[in-house]
């Protein structure tokens, strides 16, 4: 059980490749703070709405709010009920870009991926040919990572 957070599943469904993400992780969970993210989140954006429809992916309540507060600072509602729901469920990993949230996940000791890391576990897989047309796709959609990452990405996947 993969826990993820909004933006991974929602770059994915904008550029038409949920079903890669299924074929990677199989399933997903996510907090209902997310779900709300996504039923919002550019309800006229492609695919956005439909990934609540999905039969892989599952809403969890969480048990302990008063963890999630603890995030709050630092990290929004979705974020940080991701990262409780992880502990909580002793998830294996999690899906999630945001960098503040990512390093809260470290400190924590809790495995994490993201969207680009996705890509790369499903060229490594013989899944698709190449990360940098997917990438492009995301920048097309409005997905954005640093430069500097990209080429970092694309010189690990030996496409730079």
């Amino acid at each position: 059980m993969i826990v993820s957070n909004a933006t991974p599943l929602i770059a994915f469904a904008r550029i038409g490749q949920l079903g890669l993400l299924q074929e990677i992780v199989k399933s997903i969970v996510i907090p209902k703070a997310v779900a709300l993210e996504i039923s919002t989140y550019d309800q006229d954006k492609t695919g956005s709405i439909d990934l609540l429809r999905e039969q892989w992916i599952s809403v969890r309540e969480i048990a302990s709010q008063q963890q999630v507060s603890l995030l709050l600072p630092t990290l929004d509602r979705g974020e940080s009920e991701v990262i409780v729901l992880a502990l909580e469920q002793k998830a294996p990993l999690v899906l999630i870009d945001e960098l503040a949230a990512r390093q809260v996940c470290k400190s924590l000791n809790i495995p994490i991926t993201g969207s680009i890391g996705i890509l790369i576990k499903a060229k490594q897989l013989g899944k698709i040919a190449a990360v940098k047309p997917y990438i492009e796709t995301m920048e097309q959609q409005g997905i954005y990572y640093s430069q500097k990452f990209i080429d970092l990405v694309l010189q690990t996947v030996a496409e730079g």
